[in-house]
Parts: structure tokens; C-alpha cells; sequence
């Protein structure tokens, strides 16, 4: 198999095949879900230790009191999600590295530029998504980066605006010269594969609707205007 940097050089057309080689596919379902309200009742089982444990990772909701513009005050829920940074980096030759993965919210194998949480360290920074930017993408492939840009103003793109507080950083990285890949340092939770895939290929993954993770492709076009690489095309005003 021909690599780029370490990685499995793939295409738009070879990618899902490629990961698969990897071990990356669909888990096995073991028994129907569960709402939340019949698995704290029992009725997969009494919970172990183990299991209790697992509920802080169990989504958080929370309630809102707002008045809305008629004066009435309403309720609202929203979910209470961790916000996470995704950084796009071009290597040498326009290659980039995405990551791919199994997700269970959505079902999907996914194709993501490195992406991650905060860890207690970041967040002690000044910036806190700039330095899991960094860690997160050196982590998941090997190769240190010299700098990363916020493409948000520090601010984050919102999820879903009306129903998360969940929020992406997206970060344009560049690669510390000269590039020299390390073994990269996942979780022991983490199952995913790295790829290295031409700009041109994953553009046209993105046009055909295979990339799945909004961020993907919200981060990579951020990441392209702020290289001077997307042409823009604004139609004329109209005159009356």
C-alpha cells in the first residue's frame, strides 16, 4: 500500500475500503437502546459499579427559564455538550490527514481532520482550544505542528443552536519543519485510522456528500478561504 508521511495514501473512491482494511467499520449491536429512563430502572439488568460509573458520560440536559418577546416566560431544554477543536493542516504535495472512525450517535464511519477535547491541562492556558488543537492533532498522527490559527474568532461554531451548548473550534495548523512523524498517543477508547488523502480527493468526497461530520467540512472551508485557496464568486447587486 503507497503512504504519505506514515499513512495510507487513499482517494475519494478507496477511502471507506482502505479504512475497512484497517479495521474500521461498524461495531455489533448487541440488543435494541434503551431510554435513558428504563436502563436507570433495571431493565437491562441491575447496574454494576462499572455501569454507574459510566453515567458521567451520559448526556446532560438542562433547563432554561426565558421570557420570550410576548412576555411570557417558557421553559426550554437544551443539551449540555463538550465543546471540542478540529484542525485542518496541509502537508507538503497537498496532502491532508483525516481520521476515521465509527461514531454510535449517528451510525457513521466518519472522516474528520484531528479532532478533540480539552484536557484539565488546556484548560489551565490562556488558550485553551488553541492547546487542544496542538495536542489533540500531534496525538492522533505523529506530527508536531508550529502554530495553529482559530478560523472563529475564539469563539466556536454552535452545533446545533437550539438545542446544544455544544460548540467546534476549528483551526487552520501549520507542520513544524522539517516533518517527521512520531507514534502517535491514542486513548484506549479511541478506535480510529489515519489516512493521508489529496485536497482535490477529499473536496470531492465533501461535493458528494460522503463526509458526514459538519465540522469536516465547516473547518476545511474556513481553513481554505484563510490560505487564499477558495474562490469566491459573489453575484452582482441588484439596481433598481
Amino acid at each position: 500500500m503507497e503512504t504519505r508521511f506514515g499513512f495510507p495514501l487513499v482517494t475519494a473512491k478507496t477511502i471507506y475500503q482502505v479504512l475497512g482494511e484497517l479495521g474500521v467499520r461498524e461495531w455489533e449491536t448487541v440488543r435494541p437502546p434503551l431510554s435513558i429512563q428504563e436502563y436507570l430502572a433495571g431493565n437491562a439488568g441491575p447496574l454494576t459499579p462499572d455501569q454507574l460509573h459510566e453515567l458521567k458520560f451520559a448526556p446532560r440536559v438542562e433547563v432554561q427559564f426565558l421570557k420570550n418577546p410576548a412576555g411570557r416566560i417558557e421553559r426550554y431544554f437544551r443539551h449540555v455538550g463538550r465543546n471540542w477543536a478540529t484542525t485542518f493542516v496541509l502537508l507538503p504535495g497537498d496532502l491532508l490527514i483525516v481520521v476515521g472512525e465509527w461514531k454510535q450517535g449517528s451510525n457513521d464511519i466518519t472522516l474528520v481532520p484531528p479532532s478533540g477535547v480539552p484536557s484539565n491541562d488546556d484548560m489551565k492556558t490562556t488558550d485553551p482550544y488553541g492547546a487542544c488543537a496542538r495536542r489533540e492533532f500531534t496525538h492522533e498522527t505523529g506530527i508536531e505542528l508550529a502554530e495553529v490559527i482559530s478560523l472563529s474568532n475564539g469563539v466556536g461554531i454552535p452545533v446545533s443552536t437550539r438545542q446544544s451548548t455544544q460548540r467546534c473550534f476549528p483551526f487552520l495548523g501549520t507542520p513544524k519543519e522539517p516533518i517527521v512523524r512520531r507514534r502517535a498517543k491514542l486513548d484506549e477508547t479511541e478506535f480510529l485510522k489515519g489516512v493521508a488523502i489529496p485536497l482535490g480527493e477529499w473536496l470531492k468526497l465533501i461535493e458528494e456528500g460522503k463526509v458526514r461530520e459538519d465540522c469536516s467540512i465547516s473547518t476545511t472551508f474556513l481553513a481554505l478561504q484563510k490560505l487564499g485557496r477558495l474562490r469566491l464568486q459573489f453575484t452582482p447587486e441588484c439596481t433598481s
